[in-house]
C-alpha cells in the first residue's frame, strides 16, 4: 500500500514543506510549462485561456496588437506541442482547441492537423474544431496543399450519415473554400457532384458554394453539372441557385460552356436534365407532362448568362426568346435585361422584349409572368421603354393586378413630365365605390410628388436615395439608375444604401449601381464582401446574395478591381 501510494504522497510531502511550487496564475510562460505535468494541465489550460482573453480584452480585440502577440509568442508553441504529445487526453485536448481557435495562430497548424486524424465516436469534436480554426486562420500558402491533404484524407473517411459526420463535412468543406487555394477544387467537385443516400444533399450544395469562393475554371464541368443534380429520390431538393451563382463567381471562363448548355450542345447537361425530370415525373406526373430538356437546359443556362451580363451571350439569348417554349422565351428575355448590351444593340432587346411580353398565355399564370417581365424591364432605367410601361398601366382591359405593378414601376422611373402623366390617369380612374382602382393606384402618389420636385436632377436624386424613408430612397435609387450612369457621387450615395435594414433599399441601390457603374465600383465590391462577412448566416443576407453576388461579379468584371 506504501509503495503504490508513494507517488501520492511525496507529492504531498512536498506541498507541506513548499517543495513543489505552482506557476504565478497570471505567468503565461510558467504555466505553459505546467502543460506537460498530468496533474497541472487542465488548470495550465484554464489559466493560460484566462491570460489571453484578459489580453485580448485590453486590446480591443485585436490580435495583431504587440501585448496579445507577446503572449501568443509564448503560449502558442507549448500548446501545440501539448497536443501532439498527449493525444489519449482527450479533454484537454480538446480544451487545447478551443484555445487554439480563440488565437486564430497559424502557428497551430501541425495540431490542427493531427485532429483531422479523427477516431470514430472518439475525436469527432477534434476534428471539427480543428477544421473550423483552420477558417478563421491565415495558413502560410506553403503550408497550404498539406492542409487540403489532410482535409481530403479527413472527408474519405466520412462514410455514415450521423448528426457528427455532417458537422464534420461541413466544417471541413468550408475549411478547403477558406484556404483560397485551388488545389481543393479535386476534392469539392468530387463531394458537390456526388448522389449518395447517406450525404446529406446540404452538404453538396456547401460544396459547389465553396468552388465559387475559389474562383477556378477547371470547376466549371462539374459546377455545370451541378446546375441540374437533385437529391437522391427527390427532385425538389435541387442546387442550381448555388451552382449558378458559383460559376458566375468564376466569371468569363464559364460563359462559352453556358452557351453550349443553352444551344442543347452538352450531353451531361441533357443526361442529367432528362434524369431530372423522369424523377419529377416518378413523383408528380402533372408537373412533368410539359418539362422538356431544353426546357430545362435553357432555364438553368439563361439565367446565369443573364447574371454573367456578357454582350457575347445577347445573340444567343435573342434567339432563345423567339422558342414557341413559354418558359424559354420568358427566361431568355429575363436575362437579356441584365446583358451589358452596347447602345447600338439596345433597339433589339427593346423589340424582343415587348414582343415575348405581347405573346405570353392569358388568365393568372400570364398576369404573373407578364409582371415578373415588367419588373424586369424596369431595371433596364430605359426612357425608351417608358411608353410601353405606361401602356400596360392605362389598359383597362388588362387585370387590375397587372395595372398596378405597371403604375408602380412607371411612378418609381417618372421625371416630372411623366409623373404629371401618370398622375392624370390615375385621377381618371373610378373610385373604388365605382368598382374602380383610384385609391389602389393613387398609393404611388408620394413617388409622383418627389418626381415634380428633382424631375432629371442628379443631385436632387443623390439626397432622395440617402434618405431614411423607404419609399424615398427607392424611388431615388431607380432615378440614379435612370440619370446617373458614371457618376461617382451618385455611385457613392447608393453603395451607403447597401447594408439598410430595408431589403428592398438594398436591392433598389444594388440595381441601379449595376446600371452606372458602367467601369465597376471597389467601393460596391468591398462592401458586399463586407455585409458577407457580417451577415452570414442571417435571412437578410441569403435573400440578398440572390442578386448581390451576381452583381458584385459584374462590377469586378467590368473594373480593374480583381479582389
Amino acid at each position: 500500500m506504501i509503495v503504490r501510494h508513494r507517488g501520492w504522497a511525496v507529492a504531498v510531502l512536498a506541498a507541506a514543506l513548499g517543495l513543489g511550487c505552482h506557476a504565478a496564475k497570471d505567468d503565461p510562460e510558467g504555466q505553459a510549462g505546467e502543460l506537460s505535468d498530468p496533474v497541472r494541465r487542465e488548470n495550465a489550460i484554464f489559466n493560460l485561456k484566462e491570460i489571453y482573453t484578459e489580453t485580448l480584452a485590453a486590446n480591443n480585440g485585436d490580435r495583431s496588437s504587440a501585448g496579445v502577440q507577446a503572449v501568443a509568442d509564448v503560449i502558442v508553441g507549448p500548446l501545440t506541442e501539448a497536443y501532439l504529445a498527449y493525444p489519449e487526453d482527450r479533454i484537454n485536448g480538446l480544451s487545447i482547441l478551443d484555445l487554439l481557435f480563440e488565437m486564430q495562430d497559424a502557428r497551430a497548424l501541425p495540431a490542427l492537423v493531427e485532429a483531422l486524424n479523427w477516431r470514430t465516436e472518439v475525436s469527432e469534436d477534434h476534428a471539427i474544431r480543428a477544421a473550423q480554426t483552420i477558417q478563421v486562420i491565415e495558413v502560410p500558402p506553403a503550408e497550404r496543399p498539406s492542409t487540403i491533404e489532410a482535409l481530403g484524407r479527413s472527408l474519405e473517411r466520412i462514410t455514415g450519415s450521423r448528426p457528427e459526420d455532417n458537422k464534420m463535412r461541413i466544417s471541413m468543406i468550408r475549411a478547403l473554400g477558406s484556404l483560397e487555394d485551388q488545389g481543393a477544387t479535386k476534392i469539392l467537385s468530387e463531394i458537390a457532384t456526388k448522389q449518395d443516400e447517406n450525404q446529406n444533399f446540404l452538404i453538396n450544395r456547401l460544396a459547389a458554394q465553396q468552388l465559387g469562393e475559389l474562383r477556378d475554371p477547371a470547376a466549371i464541368p462539374s459546377l455545370i453539372k451541378c446546375l441540374f443534380l437533385f437529391a437522391p429520390g427527390r427532385p425538389d431538393l435541387r442546387m442550381n441557385d448555388v451552382a449558378a451563382e458559383a460559376l458566375i463567381l468564376i466569371g468569363r471562363p464559364s460563359l462559352k460552356p453556358l452557351l453550349g448548355v443553352l444551344a442543347g450542345k452538352d450531353a451531361t447537361a441533357n443526361a442529367i436534365a432528362k434524369h431530372y425530370i423522369d424523377a419529377v415525373k416518378a413523383r408528380r406526373p402533372d408537373l412533368a407532362t410539359k418539362m422538356t430538356v431544353r426546357q430545362v437546359t435553357g432555364g438553368e443556362a439563361s439565367f446565369a448568362l443573364g447574371a454573367l451580363g456578357f454582350s457575347e451571350a445577347l445573340d444567343p439569348l435573342l434567339q432563345e426568346a423567339s422558342s414557341s417554349d413559354t418558359a424559354r422565351k420568358l427566361n431568355a428575355a429575363i436575362a437579356l435585361v441584365r446583358l451589358d448590351v452596347p447602345a447600338a444593340q439596345k433597339e433589339r432587346v427593346r423589340t424582343t422584349l415587348k414582343k415575348v411580353y405581347g405573346s405570353l398565355p392569358k388568365g393568372y399564370q400570364g398576369v404573373s409572368m407578364r409582371g415578373q417581365l415588367l419588373a424586369v424591364i424596369a431595371h433596364m432605367y430605359d426612357a425608351e421603354m417608358m411608353p410601353f410601361i405606361y401602356e400596360q398601366a392605362a389598359d383597362r382591359k388588362a387585370n387590375p393586378e397587372l395595372r398596378l405593378i405597371a403604375v408602380s414601376n412607371y411612378a418609381l422611373l417618372a421625371d416630372k413630365a411623366e409623373a404629371e402623366k401618370l398622375g392624370a390617369l390615375i385621377q381618371g380612374e373610378k373610385r373604388s365605390e365605382d368598382g374602380g382602382y383610384r385609391e389602389k393606384f393613387a398609393e404611388n402618389q408620394p413617388l409622383l410628388d418627389l418626381a415634380k420636385e428633382c424631375n432629371a436632377s442628379v443631385d436632387c436624386w443623390m439626397g432622395k436615395a440617402s434618405s431614411a424613408d423607404t419609399a424615398t430612397s427607392r424611388k431615388g435609387a431607380y432615378m440614379l439608375g435612370r440619370y446617373g450612369s458614371g457618376n461617382g457621387k451618385a455611385i457613392d450615395a447608393l453603395v451607403g444604401q447597401l447594408g439598410s435594414d430595408e431589403l428592398g433599399v438594398r436591392l433598389a441601390a444594388l440595381m441601379a449601381i449595376d446600371q452606372i457603374a458602367v467601369d465597376g465600383n471597389a467601393a460596391a465590391v468591398a462592401k458586399i464582401d463586407e455585409l458577407r462577412t457580417r451577415e452570414q448566416g442571417q435571412s437578410v443576407w441569403t435573400r440578398f446574395r440572390v442578386e448581390a453576388l451576381p452583381v458584385q461579379a459584374r462590377l469586378r468584371s467590368r473594373g480593374s478591381d480583381s479582389t
